[in-house]
């Protein structure tokens, strides 16, 4: 397997087990993961030295434990020559997504990962192409990997459970699996499968909700659930037909639909976490320019505010600065001060990882980016961002509480269509 790729499941793997009490078999999977997030956090499009403070804040919004993970962390990268660690403060390289996630899988096979563990990676990656039975990948797994019956058991009821894939019940003896990133790749034929599995007045609905985000590259939650009305948006949304990306300041909490396959045209990679950064600063450009107001920094001439941002100049002052763009630095992506220009005094915004910016400003001026070929995208939302994935589970979890066969059409018929 490709290591960008590998890297980009450790990364995907690591969000989900973030969410159970005990890692298990999984732990050397966690720990790569953790040191691949931690330097797409500190790292730049340059090379930077990041103060001891500056550190930790980024850790802590990484969701890392300060006091017994990050010095573990530290020796890790290290060890691979990746940071210089002196006295106040953390020396980082320049260093892309694509690089972060490469070192992300060197990692991992410097701690001599399991055989489950690799197989769990495997397995995932399967389930990103199609719907499959576990009868079909089973004999699979266990030959390549070496495993017993029991663990392969194991496998599918961790991978399960803890939500490196999803599972939809056929019959009462077949489940097929899948996972979220269905639609980062191949995603027009798969858009037919799920069509021809709906009905006439659902396929109008979904093409023009699909064409609406084509043209403007991130449509709003509202919009589009009046679009599709709420079974169809459910339907659709719990097998990742689409991203919702949820911005939030202190007064409101927005979501915004994005293609899952606009940002991934460049690599065979799904699941890269900076693809949901770029995805979130579309998303709160875009609430910038359609729900701020013009005293609080109305965004009126996007190309020209990205255009800056590139460049490597500072945007501002503006009060909106102050408020709309926190995750965004709390991720390293841009930084804010308070200062002054043009006369007047605020909140000053740089963008640090100049990808980002650059992918954004293609996703504003052509909807659809994924005829962009961008090499390198390093690893916004306002005070909070939720991630596509995220959005994804809760919607999924709801609806299998309600019927468990909702999307079995659809499921089965991505697992029979023709050409991938």
């Amino acid at each position: 397997m490709d290591k960008k790729v590998q890297g980009s499941w450790l990364i995907h793997h690591t969000n989900k087990l973030q969410n159970v009490t005990n890692q298990g078999d999984y732990q050397n999977t966690f720990v790569a993961g953790k040191a691949g997030i931690l330097l797409s956090a500190i790292s730049e499009t340059g090379q930077s030295v990041i103060t001891n403070e500056r550190l930790h804040v980024l850790a802590n919004a990484s969701n890392i434990n300060t006091a017994f993970e990050l010095p573990k962390l530290l020796d890790i990268l290290k060890e691979q020559e990746l940071i210089d660690v002196a006295g106040n403060s953390v020396g980082v390289l320049g260093v892309t997504t694509i690089s972060a996630l490469q070192h992300t899988a060197n990692i991992f096979e410097s701690l001599e990962p399991k055989n489950i563990e690799l197989s769990a990676i495997e397995l995932a990656e399967i389930a990103s192409n199609k719907p499959v039975s576990s009868n079909d990948v089973s004999e699979m797994l266990s030959d390549t990997y070496k495993l017993a019956t029991n663990d392969v058991k194991r496998l599918f009821y961790d991978s399960e459970k803890i939500g490196f894939i999803d599972v939809e019940p056929i019959t009462k003896s077949e489940k097929l699996i899948f996972n979220g990133n269905l639609f980062r790749r191949d995603s027009a034929i798969k858009t037919k499968a799920v069509l021809d599995s709906l009905s006439t007045q659902e396929q109008s609905s979904l093409l023009e909700l699909t064409e609406a985000i084509k043209k403007k590259a991130c449509l709003s939650y509202t919009d589009a659930m009046t679009m599709l009305g709420e079974n169809l948006f459910r339907k659709v949304n719990s097998i990742g037909f689409f991203d919702i990306n949820v911005v939030s300041n202190s007064q409101e909490e927005v979501g915004y639909l994005t293609l899952p396959s606009a940002f991934s045209k460049y690599s065979s990679s799904m699941v890269d976490d900076a693809f949901d950064l770029a995805k979130a600063f579309v998303a709160s450009l875009t609430y910038g320019m359609t729900k701020s107001s013009y005293a609080r920094g109305q965004i009126s001439m996007i190309d020209r505010l990205l255009g800056a941002l590139i460049e490597g100049r500072e945007v501002g002052p503006v009060n909106a600065i102050g408020q709309d763009y926190k995750i965004l630095e709390l991720k390293g992506v841009v930084a804010i001060r308070h200062g002054s220009k043009g006369g007047r005094s605020g909140p000053l915004m740089r963008l640090l990882k100049k990808e980002v910016g650059e992918l954004a400003l293609q996703a504003i001026r052509h909807g659809d980016v994924s005829e962009q070929s961008i090499q390198s995208l390093p690893g916004a939302a306002i005070t909070k961002f939720r991630g596509p994935e995220a959005n994804r589970e809760i919607i999924r979890r709801e609806q299998i509480q309600k019927s468990p066969f909702e999307t079995n059409d659809m499921i089965s018929a991505l697992r029979t269509g023709g050409g991938f």
